[in-house]
């Protein structure tokens, strides 16, 4: 089977193709180069035929990866290019190809915050043109996914470095509740999709999580004991944000 996974050098995407290069023809698509990277067949965005490349390829699957989550204060530009645009501007591409086209999305409602609004406009955008494209297209929506190696921008992850070194942790109030999903686990669900893609209907949303949610709060308190940690954790000192869940 081919496999184009887009986002290819982020976490996930990154994750993916080592997952399936064994057992997949796999090719990545990223924005800019990066020297440290293991992938070797990649596509990028800055060559001017990098549509075309991905046609020449007929990928059967496409996994997007691609995120930009305005955590950088990102212009809304940036999130509709990321988020929106680049996607359906793929899923357009491949419209004569019989491939199945899995989004990366979230489980958070739009109006949590921009990323989430974006992420959901992609699949509102794909439901709309989906007649017009020989494949499939499916979203999924992701939960808290962690593991290994992820960035130090992300949650789960600044937590842990912040305690392994004692470093103080400011948060909300820790009530909210998310349900983490470990990278593994979401590896694992994957290919469960990809081996049954001829039972989904045309367009399909799939809800992807450990099926149990816990409070940011438990997650922390966990985290701290078992580094045993000195970090002083301080609660309700961060401002909770609008429409926070």
């Amino acid at each position: 089977m081919k496999i184009l996974i887009m986002g290819a050098f982020g976490f996930l995407g990154s994750r993916l193709t080592s997952y399936f290069e064994s057992r997949h023809t796999v090719i990545g698509l990223a924005r800019k180069r990066n020297n440290e990277a293991t992938i070797n067949n990649i596509i990028y965005t800055t060559e001017n035929n990098w549509i075309e490349k991905i046609v020449e390829f007929e990928p059967n699957i496409i996994i997007n990866t691609i995120a930009c989550y305005g955590r950088h204060n990102e212009p809304a530009t940036a999130l509709i290019e990321s988020n929106i645009l680049m996607p359906i501007r793929v899923l357009e591409s491949i419209s004569s190809l019989d491939a199945v086209f899995i989004n990366c999305g979230t489980s958070l409602p739009p109006n949590t915050s921009l990323y989430a609004y974006t992420k959901q406009k992609a699949n509102e955008l794909a439901a709309a043109i989906i007649d017009k494209v020989c494949g499939k297209y499916i979203e999924l929506k992701l939960e808290h996914f962690y593991g290994a190696f992820d960035g130090d921008d992300k949650f789960t992850s600044m937590v842990i470095r912040r305690c392994l070194s004692n470093q103080p942790v400011k948060l909300t109030s820790g009530l909210q509740q998310r349900d983490f999903l470990y990278i593994k686990d979401l590896l694992t669900a994957f290919d469960c999709i990809i081996n049954n893609v001829n039972n989904f209907p045309k367009f399909h949303s799939i809800e992807v999580g450990s099926g149990k949610a816990i409070s940011i709060r438990e997650y922390v308190e966990t985290v701290k004991n078992i580094t045993k940690s000195n970090s002083i954790i301080e609660f309700g000192v961060v401002k909770e944000r609008a429409n926070e869940l």
